[in-house]
């Protein structure tokens, strides 16, 4: 799978509605780690997400869903290819974690 890239403007903000592929992948991640352990699930899911890293205390706490991120089996590229289209645009990538830090922090999809 090729990363798409997409064009961020200069002080363009993270709008959802912007990026209807980003929620269909939002609502799918959440739908396969449902059952799974919520230590520091957010906080994996975007770390990876976002620079492919993992804390080694967050691999020890939460080892199923980690190895489950590293399978490389739950992501479809959406999210990954918005942060990296995005790394020169702060303001963007803090719209967008913050989103996903409430969405993988509710319980609804």
């Amino acid at each position: 799978m090729s990363a798409k890239k997409y064009f961020i403007e200069e002080g363009e903000v993270f709008d959802p509605v912007n990026f209807p592929y980003v929620l269909s992948e939002i609502k799918k991640i959440k739908e396969r780690t449902d059952r799974l352990p919520p230590v520091f699930k957010s906080e994996i899911l975007i770390s990876y997400l976002k620079e492919h890293t993992l804390q080694g205390n967050w691999i020890k706490m939460n080892k199923v869903l980690t190895d489950l991120v590293i399978s490389e089996m739950l992501f479809e590229g959406t999210i990954e290819s918005l942060f990296d289209s995005s790394r020169n645009h702060p303001g963007f990538r803090e719209g967008l974690e913050n989103y996903l830090k409430l969405r993988f922090a509710s319980s609804q999809s």
